[in-house]
């Protein structure tokens, strides 16, 4: 079935913040994305089907638009730092850099407004499982657990694990666990939190400072990543069950992996892949399941790989530097099929999938937004 790529963009804002977010809707060809101001914009672009059966190609400048706006009623709003649909799509979360959530239903309505944190919220994550579970890390070296239909009050439980740093990311690995790090330790110690509990029921040490950190729920596997000074990329995988890492990959000449992304789960059981991001532009395909650690090499990029991510369906992989230039590849043999420029980003995690796995959004420090569209045409 033959694809066509097609990509449009829009300026969300004239100034502001540095880095525009934005989050793509799991069921509808909806995406949320930061205004200007503290607003968040959802962008819906109506199904039209031509007569071949494909979709009619539609920029993002001529998507609807239903912008909701955060009105202080408590707290002062300050700018966007990220956001994320639930499971399903009934919910958004969105954390701003004063340490204020608040959380917006599907049509538009504001659940509910809090700022129990006092910094920057870094991280916003929904239980797989517990689908009205989210949890949150911040600068102000907490994680906290809210549960979006607990009344009168959402907070379920506060976390300070890393006394002293701020917490970069939290990572979902059960119904009532997860995993979170710092990047500003050097040492890279992991912390699995549980509901109920208040110190952390278990901790991983790394042994570096931990660049990404993913869950793998099929496998029941975690992994960091870490680049020493020396130049040797260290990944480790690590169950719940021991203390010390089950799996620990050392390449020495190889550049520092700033992001990563597990090969998602299907019916191929026997399908361990992970991939990295690289400061050198490379990006690392390394299959878990051969015990002979054997990776693949990809490259394209000329400069260090921001953010790589595949998409639900396992048919793309798609990988974006800090130049703006985007790849999508085929993962069935890791062939470029598409290739643009969407300008510099600075920052991790830009890229956001459709839950059709055929729209990605891609940001960048400009405040626009681009949207490719794979659009398949069925052969007469």
């Amino acid at each position: 079935m033959p694809v066509e790529f097609t990509i449009s963009s829009k300026i969300l804002y004239d100034a502001g913040l540095q880095s525009s977010k934005c989050s793509f809707h799991p069921r509808e060809p909806v995406l949320a994305c930061a205004i200007d101001g503290g607003k968040i914009c959802l962008y819906h672009k109506q199904h039209i089907e031509l007569n071949g059966g494909a979709e009619l190609i539609v920029p993002l400048s001529q998507w609807s638009e239903t912008v909701l706006n955060p009105v202080p009623t408590q707290h002062p709003i300050s700018g966007i730092s990220c956001l994320q649909w639930d499971v399903e799509g009934k919910r958004l979360a969105v954390g701003y850099e004063n340490g204020t959530l608040i959380l917006w239903s599907r049509d538009g309505c504001r659940l509910f407004e809090r700022r129990k944190h006092t910094s920057f919220i870094s991280s916003i994550r929904w239980n797989p499982i517990q689908l009205n579970v989210f949890a949150t890390g911040s600068n102000d070296r907490s994680a906290i657990v809210w549960d979006a239909d607990r009344k009168p009050s959402p907070l379920v439980q506060r976390f300070v694990a890393h006394e002293g740093d701020r917490i970069h990311d939290v990572v979902w690995i059960s119904e009532n666990q997860f995993a979170s790090f710092s990047r500003d330790q050097n040492d890279g110690i992991i912390h699995i939190c549980q509901i109920g509990r208040e110190s952390p029921v278990m901790t991983f040490l790394h042994g570096d400072s931990i660049n990404a950190l993913k869950w793998n729920g099929p496998f029941k596997l975690l992994a960091s990543v870490s680049s020493s000074s020396n130049d040797q990329l260290l990944l480790q995988l690590w169950s719940t069950s021991r203390k010390d890492p089950i799996r620990r990959l050392n390449y020495t000449n190889k550049s520092a992996v700033g992001c990563i992304d597990w090969f998602p789960p299907g019916r191929e059981s026997d399908s361990l892949i992970i991939v990295g991001g690289c400061a050198d532009g490379s990006v690392v395909v390394w299959n878990l399941k051969d015990d002979e650690d054997q990776h693949q090499t990809l490259y394209g990029h000329a400069v260090a790989v921001n953010d790589v991510s595949f998409s639900p369906d396992r048919r793309w992989l798609a990988s974006v530097d800090r130049d703006g230039h985007l790849i999508i590849r085929l993962t069935n043999d890791w062939r470029k099929m598409y290739e643009a420029k969407t300008g510099p980003n600075y920052w991790h995690q830009t890229l956001s999938w459709s839950g059709s796995s055929d729209k990605l959004a891609v940001t960048n420090v400009s405040s626009e937004v681009f949207v490719v569209e794979m659009i398949h045409w069925h052969q007469q």
